[in-house]
């Protein structure tokens, strides 16, 4: 008790100190703690004991019971957090729980530690951090692509003991502020890196969280953080991509106790401020127009704000620096605010979660501070579990306590004031920048038909009142471009002058075929979009792969052909094949080509490829094949001899029209025989002989388009 007064003393100093600060969110300027999987090991390995022994299995919830996605950032004390709500468990709740990297190498997670939070229970998994600023070092340092540190990242996870088809998944920490503004290639990358983490090696497509760089809840002026939200929320392309690779949008909301506790207000009114600050991004997205239709339907499903659980601090974390039994209550005012938003606001599963990040910031002697964090945690479990089974939020949802004695969430600090400006996100503040028509098609190197820009109100109504804008286009084609007129000049941006009830007009011509954005972008007006598909133009230009082919009589060959447009653009069109001369062999299309199978006319020609008025060849040479002698079958008849022999090429297929000599020997003397093979490539001798041993050989063996180079076959026959 001594010593937690001491706390009391020292907070009080530095509470009158901080009071005028506003507080950072994001990295923390003070060192981090070494991580550690529990701040008091033994008592955590005995309780995790205990609740294992259990063999927890699925608990069906009550039918008051609100579900929840519960999804906690732990920078440290990781297995006590999980094993702490697993000691008091909401019937409802699926509990995520992040691992932190290894210290060393961020690029590698800490083993037998996704097993263990798994072994809670069905409803508890485990989530790899995945620390953005060292796989960004990853990609300089390698070369390699976002994408392959996405997939490397999942192995690494694999070979560490996580295990996706057991619900455990990733947490990439964090995006950063390059990201939300859209400076350079920031969201390309991201986009990227989500898209190798989800797919991994391909065999369990996964999605993860997302932690997302905060801003300070006490910051007065809002209205550059809400103007870049907004114009982030109208990257269709990002939110599409987000809305397939992530399944948690973390928001880093890390409050303020100065901007809460506020003596004497009720806690609906505290609830109020508090939800303005944790919820904003949601809030503003179902503000929005229906241009940021992408971005509203994922943040809808994902958003998940990410409260403050991070003690004691007074920067990096939104402020802190109270005494445990003040933290304590603010725990339990975030769970009571954000189960009252989600309820009030008819989403069909709560979903939240907090960051755990103890610190012992203030000096306090280790057990103590162990303790005291340890009591945190308790409440935390208790408030989530107890919160979760109301009938009524506008009562209580039980984190502040039960009904009557409800005074949990109750914290007052002298100085502390409510921050008012978070209220702006209730209404989308921007006009809108619209482009008409939505969509075009236009066929590469040939002008679009005009297109406007203008200004709109969020409501979709034509704007009325402010200045006039300068409205840049851009367009996400590298060869796109723009122009006041149909016959130029062209460049890749275009400066327009646009203001209410006055549109700009301009035209767009592209050389690249494929689905772009042309986005129009000004200060102080949210981004429009127009989606361009552009179509290859008339082929122009033919190519025959490959340039040429020698190939054996009666054998086959592939080509291919590929029809592109005055720019490089592949054109899909039909093509006609021939082959000069006719007598080389014949040629059929195929899906992507044409075969050009060889006759038994020996030369060279051209096989020719043309659509429309474009043409290509390749030269083809038909060399001679190889005549085999596949088989010699001698037997004496009743007046000599009879002789079988079969041709074929190296396909083993038969051989007509071959003409062969056989030659039989007896005793210096010979006998010769003449024949040509059949359509089965056989050909039948008969040779008059007395009685005696005899050598029978094939001597010669032409045909057109084959060469015969041996060996001869010979065969001893004796008749009697």
């Amino acid at each position: 008790m001594r010593r937690t007064s001491t706390l009391v003393v020292l907070l009080a100093v530095v509470v009158g100190a901080c009071l005028a600060g506003s507080g950072n969110v994001g990295a923390a300027s003070q060192p981090e703690p070494v991580p550690v999987p529990s701040l008091e090991p033994a008592k955590t390995e005995a309780l995790w004991r205990s609740l294992v022994a259990q063999r927890p299995k699925a608990v069906r919830a009550q039918a008051a019971c609100r579900p929840l996605r519960a999804v906690f950032y732990a920078a440290s004390d990781w297995l006590r957090l999980a094993t702490k709500l697993a000691a008091a468990p909401s019937s409802c709740a699926d509990y995520y729980i992040s691992v932190p990297p290894l210290v060393a190498d961020k690029t590698q997670f800490r083993r037998e530690q996704a097993s263990k939070i798994r072994a809670l229970g069905p409803n508890f998994h485990a989530m790899a951090e995945i620390h953005f600023t060292t796989w960004n070092r990853w990609v300089a340092s390698t070369g390699s692509t976002w994408f392959t540190a996405g997939v490397t990242a999942r192995e690494h996870m694999a070979s560490a003991g996580y295990d996706v088809a057991q619900g455990d998944t990733w947490a990439l920490n964090e995006l950063t502020t390059a990201v939300r503004r859209g400076d350079g290639n920031a969201r390309a990358n991201i986009r990227e890196f989500l898209r190798g983490l989800y797919e991994g090696d391909g065999s369990r497509p996964t999605r993860g969280d997302v932690l997302i760089v905060g801003f300070g809840q006490r910051t007065s002026d809002l209205t550059a953080y809400q103007n870049t939200l907004q114009n982030w929320l109208a990257d269709t392309a990002f939110w599409t991509d987000m809305g397939t690779y992530v399944s948690d949008w973390s928001q880093e909301v890390y409050g303020d106790l100065r901007a809460h506790a506020v003596p004497g207000e009720p806690v609906s009114v505290r609830r109020e401020y508090l939800n303005d600050y944790l919820q904003h991004m949601l809030v503003l997205a179902t503000a929005g127009p229906t241009g940021i239709e992408a971005a509203r339907s994922f943040l809808q499903a994902a958003y998940s704000p990410l409260a403050n659980g991070a003690w004691p601090r007074d920067s990096g974390w939104g402020w802190t620096m109270v005494p445990v039994d003040q933290m304590s209550g603010y725990i339990s005012a975030q769970v009571d605010a954000m189960r009252y938003f989600s309820a009030t606001t008819a989403q069909s599963r709560d979903h939240w979660g907090f960051a755990w990040a103890p610190s012992n910031t203030t000096g306090l002697p280790t057990s103590d501070f162990a303790t005291q964090t340890g009591q945190l945690l308790d409440r935390l479990a208790a408030s989530v579990r107890d919160s979760a089974e109301m009938t009524d939020p506008e009562t209580g949802t039980g984190a502040c306590g039960p009904p009557g004695a409800d005074t949990l969430c109750n914290v007052d600090i002298d100085g502390a004031s409510h921050n008012g400006a978070w209220r702006s996100f209730r209404t989308w503040t921007q006009p809108l920048l619209t482009i008409a028509p939505p969509s075009e098609t236009v066929t590469a190197g040939v002008p679009s038909a005009a297109s406007t820009v203008s200004l709109t109100t969020a409501a979709g109504t034509p704007a009325t009142a402010g200045p006039p804008l300068t409205v840049t286009l851009r367009s996400s084609s590298s060869r796109g471009t723009f122009a006041t007129s149909a016959a130029g000049p062209w460049t890749p941006t275009l400066a327009l002058s646009v203001a209410p009830g006055v549109a700009g007009t301009f035209y767009y011509r592209d050389t690249l075929a494929g689905s772009f954005t042309v986005t129009a972008s000004a200060n102080g007006a949210t981004a429009g979009t127009q989606a361009v598909a552009v179509t290859a133009g008339p082929a122009a230009r033919l190519a025959v792969t490959p340039d040429s082919r020698t190939v054996e009589a009666r054998a086959a060959v592939t080509f291919k052909a590929a029809a592109t447009d005055a720019f490089g653009n592949v054109v899909a069109t039909k093509l006609a094949w021939r082959v000069t001369p006719r007598t080389l062999g014949r040629i059929a299309p195929t899906a992507d080509g044409a075969t050009f199978t060889a006759g038994r006319v020996l030369g060279t020609g051209r096989v020719i490829a043309r659509a429309g008025a474009v043409a290509a060849n390749a030269a083809v040479s038909v060399s001679p094949g190889h005549l085999r002698i596949v088989s010699l079958k001698v037997a004496p008849t009743a007046n000599g001899l009879r002789a079988l022999v079969r041709v074929a090429d190296g396909a083993h297929r038969p051989i007509s029209q071959a003409r062969l000599t056989l030659t039989v020997t007896q005793d210096g003397r010979s006998l010769k025989g003449r024949g040509v093979t059949g359509a089965g490539g056989k050909a039948l001798f008969h040779f008059r002989t007395g009685s005696g041993c005899f050598q029978v050989v094939v001597d010669t063996a032409r045909a057109q388009g084959f060469q015969w180079n041996g060996p001869a076959p010979r065969r001893s026959v004796c008749r009697r």
